[in-house]
């Protein structure tokens, strides 16, 4: 390959864990790591989305291999979570979230069912969320069955 990143060859390394929040985690501390990764992941051409479900969160991250790599290894570290765990590190050909620096979404357990179902009617914000991020919700879906 040339000089070109992989990024401008067309590839993107994404990956995708889960871990579980810190319980002195505020809603004001979310809103921190949400500033932070967003003006981070903007400067490194990073793009996801950070679920958080009751307590844990699900986050899907995407980029060049080597900078989604060091985000990686700086959340790990994060004292905000704990227990993270790999569950995917592909190359694929395009982003999933080339708009959304870090999107974010918060949904309890009890609608958590909803992504075990067919029809994702019943609630209108993940109704949204699936026809926004469909890779976000299969990997949902894959965890919870």
């Amino acid at each position: 390959m040339s000089d070109r990143t992989e990024a401008e060859a067309g590839v993107i390394f994404q990956a995708a864990y889960y871990s579980s929040c810190s319980a002195a985690l505020s809603d004001a501390g979310i809103a921190d790591i949400l500033d932070i990764s967003r003006r981070n992941n903007g400067r490194d051409g990073i793009t996801g989305m950070l679920l958080l479900v009751d307590g844990a969160f699900f986050q899907v991250v995407e980029g060049e291999q080597e900078a989604v790599e060091s985000l990686l290894k700086r959340v790990e570290a994060d004292p905000r979570h704990s227990g993270m765990l790999l569950v995917l590190g592909e190359t694929r050909p395009d982003r999933c979230f080339a708009d959304w620096s870090m999107g974010f979404e918060k949904v309890s357990a009890k609608d958590v069912a909803v992504f075990d179902a067919a029809d994702l009617s019943g609630d209108a914000r993940l109704k949204d969320l699936a026809a926004r991020a469909p890779e976000l919700v299969a990997f949902m879906r894959s965890l919870y069955r």
